[in-house]
This record gives structure tokens, C-alpha cells and sequence, in this order.
């Protein structure tokens, strides 16, 4: 393990503080209606299960908004992609709140998705663009601890605008609070340093070039598996949570919300003490305490639903704490050593590394809504698979990083 006796200069706190705004959409669009969907499935007329299918369309548009938005953002800038992004967001979530069937949900929670991540994926750019390693891995981290309110606050919010107003009045809140991202981008935002394009014959082989350069550094690729694998840990649980919280323990929506709220508590300690140990430490070396502590606990999540099918509520929640809560040295870290590679053309790095993550999740949260089977058996099982998927593939592809 390395260790650092020179500090690394201090970081830009109002930058953080505006990436961290934008980078909000995401967990406030994913969980401000997670207590809301049995309510939605009673609205809709439709089946609970039908309602958590949205949860893998959304991730799937952010995957494609992040593969359209990542290489745009290299090409015409960070500024006018992420601003048209959000523009999308706003009117798709505008029309969320008038929706009459579950097609209707579908399709807007793409669209709405699409723009957010075409948005979001400009914030690893703007990173990379300024910072390099433990810089770069301490500006993500900074950005994750502000940002750890949102899906702290999103269960909390959604529950509580539910109560007031009904489901439709989160889809209404989440489009204001879009339009004020979208201002304070509009004011503050400077436009990138990175010479801009027309669109010419060009344009479309040059964002295939760029995807192509990033595949072709190997040793990236494993960071790039984990991220994504890890990341569809939490969401298996993100997907069932609702289903195994509310139905199988009979929490009611507002002991859910702050059940959910447990996990981030803990991510924003483990993002904590991530920003204290780059300082001294490299980040692949906090990488590796992240994933021995996911693993233990999805380990143990898992044989106690096996043996015991429904184990005391405590030690669940406990274990789903410290599961998800791991996502706080795994996140900025993983990120950070993924980017390391990518002197050039970040922000198609960046979309590669934010899209496969969501696809991934897309794909691993419809097989979990497919194996459901009314047990907890699933979720748990779901999260240490994909855990276990992500270990292998980091140390098939990128076991040298710590020997480089």
C-alpha cells in the first residue's frame, strides 16, 4: 500500500457543489418513487411488478443518453449537452405527471432518462478535464458525499408527496427541481476549453473512433466490469427493496423510506472515509477494502434467506447496509482508476463507463423481476452474483494496476 506524505492542493467546493446538483437527477429520479409504486400499480390499474419494470427502461435510457451525450460532449462541449439534457428531462417528466397507463410510464421514463444521462455524463469529463489521480478520485468523492443526500432524501421526499398529493405531485417536483439544476448550469457552467465541430461527414465515424480508442486500453476494462457489476448489485436491491421491505415485513411507506435511508447513512460514511484515506493512500488499495466488504456481506445476506427464509429484520437491514453502503469506497475509487487511462477524450471514456454500468444494471434488474418468485431469495441472490461476477472480471482484466 502506498503512502503519500505531500497533501494534495485543496478542491474546487463550488464546483462539487454544482456537478453534485446535476448529478442528483439521477438518484432522485431512480428513488423518489420507489415508496410510490404500489400506489402507481393501484393507479395504473396494473400489476406492482409491471410498475418496477420502469426501473430497467430508465436505466437502459440513461445508458443510451450517456452513450450519446459522452462523445457530443467531447465534440460540441460539456455545456450545451448537459443544458440539453436536462431539457429533455424536464419535458419528459412534465408529461410523467399526466401518464394513464403503464406504455405511457415506459415510454416517458426513457425519454426522461435519456436526458438525464446525456446531463450527468458530463460531470466525469469536467473532472478529468481538471484533475488527475488521487486530485481527480478526491473531487469525485467530494461530489458522491454531497450527493449522498439525494438518495438519502428521495425516499423521504417521495413518501411525503405521496401523502400530500398523490404520486403524480413527485414527477411535478422532480421536473421543478430539474429547471433549477438547469439555471444555475446556465450561469454557472463554463464553457470547456476543447475545440468544437460542425456536424459534417465526419461526425458520426469520429464518435465511433472515440468508443473505439476506449476498448482498446485492456487493463481499464477491468474497473469498468466492477463499476458496472457493483453498481447492479445495489440496483438487484434497489428493484426488489420495495417488494421485500413493504410486502414480506410489512413496512409501510414512510418506515421504508427511512429503512432505505439506513443503506446511504452508511454509503456516505464509507465516502467519507474514502476522501480522508486519499489523502495518503492510492485508490485502487481503498478499491479492494470496498469489495471485501461487499462480498462478506452479500455472502451472509444470502445464506441467512437461504436458511432461514425470512431472518430477523435487524440483520437484514444490517447486512443491506453495509452492502450498499460499500458503493462509498468502491464508486469514486473504481472511477478514478478507470479514468487514470484516458488523457484523451474523457468524456467518451466517462459515457462508456456511466452506459455499461446502466445497461448492466437494465439487464440484471429485468432478470431479477423475471426470477421473482415472491422470496427475498432473489434479491439476495441477484446481489451477490453480480458481485461476485465483478471480482472476477476486475482481476482478469486489471490485476497489474496494482504492479504498474
Amino acid at each position: 500500500m502506498k503512502k503519500y506524505s505531500t497533501p494534495v492542493p485543496p478542491i474546487d467546493k463550488k464546483m462539487a457543489m454544482m456537478l453534485a446538483l446535476l448529478v442528483s437527477v439521477m438518484p432522485f429520479s431512480i428513488d423518489a418513487y420507489l415508496p410510490a409504486i404500489p400506489a402507481m400499480a393501484v393507479g395504473l390499474n396494473s400489476d406492482i411488478h409491471h410498475i418496477e419494470q420502469s426501473m430497467s427502461t430508465f436505466v437502459l435510457g440513461v445508458a443510451l443518453g450517456q452513450l450519446i451525450g459522452g462523445s457530443l460532449s467531447d465534440i460540441k462541449g460539456r455545456r450545451v449537452v448537459a443544458l440539453l439534457g436536462l431539457m429533455i428531462f424536464m419535458l419528459s417528466t412534465a408529461a410523467l405527471v399526466m401518464i394513464q397507463s403503464v406504455p405511457q410510464l415506459l415510454l416517458l421514463r426513457l425519454l426522461q432518462a435519456l436526458g438525464g444521462g446525456m446531463a450527468t455524463v458530463v460531470v466525469g469529463a469536467v473532472v478529468r478535464d481538471r484533475y488527475d489521480g488521487r486530485e481527480a478520485a478526491r473531487m469525485f468523492a467530494m461530489i458522491g458525499l454531497i450527493t449522498i443526500a439525494a438518495p438519502l432524501l428521495a425516499p423521504l421526499i417521495g413518501a411525503l408527496l405521496l401523502h400530500v398529493g398523490g404520486w403524480r405531485l413527485i414527477f411535478a417536483c422532480l421536473c421543478l427541481y430539474a429547471a433549477l439544476v438547469w439555471v444555475i448550469l446556465y450561469r454557472r457552467l463554463r464553457v470547456g476549453t476543447q475545440p468544437l465541430r460542425r456536424f459534417d461527414r465526419d461526425f458520426i465515424p469520429d464518435i465511433f473512433r472515440r468508443y473505439h480508442n476506449v476498448f482498446r486500453q485492456p487493463q481499464a476494462l477491468g474497473f469498468l466490469f466492477l463499476q458496472a457489476l457493483c453498481f447492479s448489485s445495489m440496483f438487484a436491491f434497489i428493484t426488489e427493496s420495495s417488494f421485500v421491505y413493504m410486502e414480506l415485513y410489512h413496512l409501510s411507506a414512510q418506515q421504508y423510506a427511512w429503512a432505505f435511508g439506513c443503506n446511504i447513512v452508511t454509503m456516505a460514511f464509507f465516502n467519507r472515509v474514502t476522501a480522508w484515506r486519499l489523502r495518503t493512500t492510492d485508490a485502487q488499495d481503498i478499491l479492494l477494502w470496498g469489495i471485501g466488504i461487499q462480498l462478506i456481506c452479500n455472502l451472509l445476506m444470502f445464506g441467512a434467506v437461504w436458511l432461514f427464509e425470512l431472518p430477523p429484520f435487524a440483520f437484514l437491514l444490517m447486512l443491506a447496509m453495509f452492502a450498499i453502503g460499500t458503493q462509498g469506497l468502491i464508486a469514486a475509487n473504481t472511477q478514478a482508476c478507470y479514468m487514470s487511462y484516458f488523457k484523451e477524450g474523457g468524456g467518451s471514456a466517462n459515457a462508456v463507463l456511466g452506459s455499461f454500468q446502466f445497461l448492466m444494471a437494465a439487464v440484471i434488474g429485468t432478470i431479477t423481476t423475471m426470477l421473482h418468485n415472491g422470496t427475498a431469495l432473489v434479491m439476495s441472490g441477484m446481489m451477490l452474483a453480480s458481485t461476485l461476477t465483478g471480482i472476477v472480471l476486475l482481476w482478469t482484466f486489471s490485476r497489474q494496476a496494482w504492479w504498474r
